[in-house]
């Protein structure tokens, strides 16, 4: 039985394009090999021309599925069957380092039909899972469902639904409704015994459908799918440190699942809070007693060492090196923590605490780098390889040094930023017009922090991996950076500057090909920087025609053409030597209708919008 299952002869000849044509050795994991996966390339399998063997002789070839026959290949609430091809109970290690799909030569990009709910399942480990890694490793879910398939039918269908979105599916409306179809029979109150109806795996079904409809452009609907995620976890006792070891089965593996999925949703929750600016978030300051996650590696195997513990995190600036290591999610964990600490207040920031909250968010970050084990200071592996969690940890610092700093610094906010949704509002006017060295001191750490940033983004990774909500920090990025350009970047750095402004919006362009939120965005960041840009270079033609020019000007109505204005309204100050070659940002604003953000479709052409005074190439 073990011989037939694992052949003594049988060798690996379906090689991706990518690692044929380097003659390297491929693991022929579908859809995507560890290769292709570690460099970010496009993973694609040539079909193969050999014929006599590999012909289906009993049954004809499966057609794509329609929606009425849907529910033949994939899961339907309260059913029994399988979503997934079941796997032996059994699995042996190679089994678990590679989680090799059945079909191997399936071609990434073009799915097969014969197998249509595992190859999504599979597009969710290979692009979703890394940067969300809660559910349990796909080996592991096979043998589960296998064994027990009744509780996993909401998981799966979900898991289904976001592997269709990085598949582009024509299947993946059809799947989001019998995801949402899934959620909805959900018990959501007890049994009146005390204990719940629902289990951890239906807490983790609500909260990843809860991230995928918020990219879905839905965040109404999502913030209230992740409430329900938080209640049902809180009525199970998820944030505390019994509640793994009571349901996990006597299955270590299992248990760091139940640890892995209450982290999962502390770090939804915060994710939340950055992106909409509402502090403390809902999970700030909740009694938790959870054990910390263990590396991915040793998770992915099933290999589970003894978990760390909260206490001993706590205390890690009196421990040795050795005992000081924790893992990359851990120290994800921890960074959240103290961020959370630190910014709890940060909802009526003033001129008084401002600067208070800045230093107590800029410690914390320092304490977290000065702590990190020596393993965990690079993000990037021995191997060449990404640290997604500490990757993901690199640009949470980097997006709130900036979008703290910025309120103090000489980066003034422009109205037209308002219509970003995710942009923070702008800071109170008490924060506004300053230009001493305190302020430019703020200015420098915004620009170093965009300069980190935007160096993340060209670590070699695939930038669809990364979590969606990575769109967000992206564009609050963008927008800081366009204000430098505007305010304070001349010259050649200035013509740097805008490269990396592409940079940015090239991976916003790539995201949004997948998320609606994404492309929203893209769009969205696109009017600013028309605006913002647009301001810059019709201050250099007032500068030319001289300050009289700048008295004479007049504010655009909503009727036609100019109306005179008998006093400006400066905003802000920054004082009259900076005053003189800046000129007021409401005399050139006409204020975007949705009408104008839905004119920018995703082939706007930013090469020519950056290079204003240079012919623009021809767009590709």
């Amino acid at each position: 039985m073990s011989q037939k299952a694992t052949p003594t002869n049988r060798r690996v000849s379906l090689a991706c394009v990518p690692c044929r044509s380097k003659h390297l050795r491929c693991d022929a994991t579908t859809p995507v090999c560890a290769r292709c996966r570690s460099e970010g390339l496009q993973c694609v399998y040539a079909k193969s021309r050999r014929g006599g063997r590999r012909a289906r002789h009993p049954q004809p070839e499966p057609q794509l599925p329609s929606d009425n026959s849907l529910s033949a290949q994939r899961p339907i609430p309260n059913t029994s069957a399988p979503p997934i091809a079941p796997c032996p109970a059994a699995l042996t290690d190679d089994d678990r380092s590679t989680s090799r799909n059945s079909n191997s030569n399936s071609n990434s990009d073009a799915l097969s039909d014969s197998s249509l709910p595992e190859q999504f399942i599979a597009r969710y480990y290979s692009f979703f899972h890394f940067a969300h890694p809660c559910v349990l490793p796909q080996w592991a879910l096979k043998r589960r469902l296998a064994n027990d398939p009744q509780p996993l039918q909401a998981l799966v269908a979900v898991l289904q639904y976001i592997g269709s979105v990085y598949a582009k599916s024509a299947l993946a409306a059809s799947l989001k409704v019998e995801a949402e179809q899934a959620i909805s029979t959900l018990a959501t109150n007890g049994n009146g015994s005390g204990s719940a109806m629902f289990t951890g795996f239906d807490v983790q079904a609500v909260l990843l459908f809860s991230i995928a409809i918020y990219w879905g452009n839905e965040p109404e609907k999502s913030m209230t799918l992740l409430d329900r995620a938080i209640a049902m976890a809180l009525q199970l006792g998820m944030p505390s440190k019994e509640f793994a070891c009571s349901n996990g089965d006597n299955d270590p593996l299992l248990e760091e699942c139940w640890r892995r999925t209450w982290w999962q949703i502390y770090m939804t929750d915060a994710h939340i809070a950055g992106s909409t600016s509402t502090y403390p978030f809902r999970t700030s300051g909740m009694d938790m007693s959870v054990d910390l996650p263990c590396d991915e590696d040793a998770y992915e195997s099933g290999k589970i060492p003894t978990p760390r513990t909260l206490q001993d995190y706590d205390m890690r600036e009196f421990l040795d090196d050795d005992e000081r290591m924790f893992s990359s999610y851990a120290e994800l964990v921890g960074l959240t923590r103290g961020l959370d600490l630190a910014l709890a207040t940060r909802q009526g920031m003033t001129i008084t605490n401002a600067p208070t909250i800045c230093a107590n968010a800029d410690a914390a970050v320092t304490a977290w780098r000065s702590l990190l084990h020596p393993s965990k200071k690079e993000i990037v592996r021995e191997d060449g390889t990404v640290d997604e969690l500490l990757f993901k940890a690199s640009i949470i610092i980097q997006t709130y040094i900036v979008d703290i700093h910025r309120q103090l610094s000489t980066l003034a906010y422009s109205p037209i930023e308002a219509i970003a949704h995710c942009s923070p509002p702008p800071p109170p006017e008490s924060l506004r017009g300053c230009n001493s060295p305190q302020c430019q001191l703020h200015t420098a750490k915004v620009l170093r922090a965009i300069d980190q940033f935007d160096d993340l983004l060209t670590l070699p990774t695939n930038i669809t991996t990364h979590t969606p909500f990575i769109i967000c920090m992206i564009s609050n990025l963008v927008i800081a950076h366009l204000a430098a350009c505007r305010f304070h970047y001349t010259g050649q750095p200035l013509k740097l500057a805008r490269e990396r402004v592409r940079l940015s919006m090239g991976a916003l362009k790539v995201l949004g090909e997948y998320w609606p939120m994404g492309q929203r965005t893209y769009k969205e960041v696109g009017i600013i920087a028309r605006e913002i840009l647009g301001l810059k270079e019709q201050s250099s033609k007032q500068g030319v025609d001289g300050e009289a020019s700048q008295e004479s000007v007049s504010e655009t109505s909503p009727g036609s053409g100019f109306v005179p204005r008998s006093e400006p309204e400066p905003e802000p100050d920054f004082g009259p030597a900076f005053e003189a070659h800046m000129p007021d940002v409401s005399v050139f604003m006409d204020q975007p209708s949705f009408a104008d953000i839905q004119l920018l479709d995703t082939n706007f052409d930013f090469c020519g919008l950056f290079d204003m005074n240079v012919p623009s190439m021809a767009a590709v």
